[in-house]
């Protein structure tokens, strides 16, 4: 199972009211860059693979957010990537980032352990499982 991990920005993003968990459009792409916690702050800053060969990105992963006693939680709907025509890759991350905000602020990521390309005819899936997010 891949791990989950936040952009520190994202969080002050998030306690000054910029971004919607519910109603923003919450992008996934893919990317080979290592990723810094600390330093990435918006989608220019971290390098997405090419777009070719059925990879499409950025999609829109359809999110919703709830809340139950004090703990806040968003869900998102899997994104399945099939190469073809040649392959896709490598990468190592997905990436999710709010595409409403006028600049794109990255929210987190999922480490894969290492790189990945699909062949023709693969398949991959983000799975983002029952809940990808919860604050409390």
């Amino acid at each position: 199972m891949a791990t989950f991990n936040k952009f520190q920005g994202f969080i002050g993003y998030l306690g000054l009211g910029a971004v919607n968990l519910n109603t923003d459009t919450f992008n996934v792409y893919l990317s080979n860059a290592t990723p810094s916690a600390s330093a990435d702050d918006v989608k220019t800053d971290l390098a997405e693979i090419t777009n070719q060969n059925g990879y499409t990105a950025p999609v829109d992963i359809q999110n919703a957010y709830s809340e139950a006693s004090g703990t806040g939680t968003m869900t998102a709907v899997d994104v399945v990537i099939t190469a073809s025509g040649g392959t896709v890759g490598p990468f190592q991350y997905a990436v999710i980032y709010d595409d409403t905000h006028a600049s794109d602020v990255l929210m987190g990521w999922y480490d894969y352990g290492s790189a990945i390309t699909l062949q023709d005819g693969e398949t991959f899936t983000v799975d983002f499982g029952a809940s990808f997010a919860t604050y409390a």
